[in-house]
C-alpha cells in the first residue's frame, strides 16, 4: 500500500458512481481512481486483487496487464478513504463522437443504428470472433486462477475498431478473489445479467460469456429472459456447429456451462475459418 501524498496527482479526468479518477503526473500511463467517502470499500477486498495478480504465472500476468485495468496498488488517501492505481487506456480505445472524446466501449461494436448515426462502423464477425477470443482468454486466467468478473458488459470492456481489435476489460476492482472479501459490492448491468436463478459466481460469468458472444458475433440487442427457451441463430454471419452449440449451452437453465476453456478452441477455429473465406 502507498500514501497518496508520495504521487503526484494531476488533473481530474472524470466520475463515476463511486469515485473519481485522476492523472499521475509523475507516471502518465496509470491513473488515480479515488473512492469518495461513504462509498463501502473493504480495504483486505483491495489488497487481495493487489496481491492476486502479483503471485500470477508470468504468461498469466501478461493477459491480464494487456487486457484489463487491474488494480496495480492500493493508495492510502490519508483521510479515511482508499483509491487504486490502474493502467491507463490506451489512446486507441478512446474515439470522437460530436467533438467529445469517448472510450469506445462494446456498445458501438453491436448496436448497429447508434454507431452509425454518428459515423462509426460496428464490429465485423472477424473482429467481433477476435474480441471473443480475448474476452475468453482473460475469462480463463480469471477462473484457472480463483477469480470472478461479475459485472461483464458492453459498459465494462472497450475495443480499439478495425478487423484486429483488442479489448480491454475496466472496474475490475469489483471482481472478486475466491475465498477473500470483495473490495466493492458487485454490480450487474440490465440486459447482462442472468435470468436463471442461483447462478452465481464462475457459472455467472460463463453465461454471460455466452450473451456477449450473441450480441458481438449476430448483432443481437435484445433481452434475454427466464421465458426465453430458445434463440434461432441466425444464417449470416456463418458459424461452426460447435460454436453454436457452445452458444446454446451457455445460455441454458442447465447446472453446468461452457467454460472459457471450453470456448477458446472453438473460436479460434471460428476466426481461421471467417479469415479464409474472407467474411469480414
Amino acid at each position: 500500500m502507498i500514501k497518496l501524498s508520495s504521487l503526484n496527482v494531476g488533473p481530474l479526468l472524470g466520475s463515476g458512481g463511486q469515485g473519481d479518477v485522476y492523472e499521475v503526473s509523475s507516471d502518465p500511463s496509470r491513473l488515480l481512481k479515488r473512492y469518495r467517502a461513504g462509498v463501502a470499500v473493504d480495504e483486505a477486498g483491495l489488497v487481495s486483487l493487489v496481491d492476486w495478480r502479483k503471485h500470477l504465472p508470468p504468461k498469466d500476468i501478461a493477459v491480464i496487464d494487456k487486457h484489463t485495468a487491474w488494480p496495480l496498488e492500493v493508495v492510502d488517501c490519508e483521510d479515511g478513504t482508499f483509491g487504486i492505481l490502474m493502467n491507463r487506456a490506451p489512446q486507441e480505445y478512446w474515439h470522437t463522437v460530436e467533438g467529445d472524446t469517448l472510450p469506445r466501449d462494446l456498445s458501438w461494436a453491436f448496436m448497429v443504428d447508434a454507431a452509425r448515426f454518428v459515423g462509426l462502423q460496428p464490429a465485423t464477425p472477424l473482429a467481433a470472433t477476435l474480441m471473443m477470443v480475448q474476452i475468453a482468454t482473460v475469462f480463463d486466467v480469471f477462473h484457472r486462477n480463483g477469480v470472478t468478473y461479475g459485472d461483464l458488459s458492453a459498459s465494462n470492456v472497450l475495443w480499439t475498431g478495425g478487423n484486429f481489435p483488442s479489448v480491454l476489460l475496466i472496474d475490475c476492482d469489483a471482481a472478486g478473489v475466491t475465498g477473500q472479501p470483495r473490495a466493492l459490492q458487485e454490480a450487474q448491468t440490465p440486459l447482462w445479467n442472468c435470468p436463471w436463478p442461483g447462478v452465481e459466481g464462475k457459472e455467472r460469468d460463463e453465461y454471460k460469456l455466452a450473451v456477449a458472444f450473441l450480441r458481438l458475433f449476430f448483432r443481437y440487442e435484445g433481452p434475454i429472459s427466464d421465458s426465453t427457451r430458445n434463440i434461432q441463430v441466425p444464417a449470416y454471419p456463418p458459424v461452426t456447429r460447435d460454436a453454436a452449440d457452445l452458444l446454446g449451452a451457455g445460455l441454458k437453465q442447465v447446472s453446468i456451462r461452457p467454460a472459457a476453456a471450453d470456448w477458446l478452441p472453438t473460436l479460434q477455429q471460428l476466426h481461421r475459418g471467417l479469415k479464409a473465406r474472407k467474411v469480414a
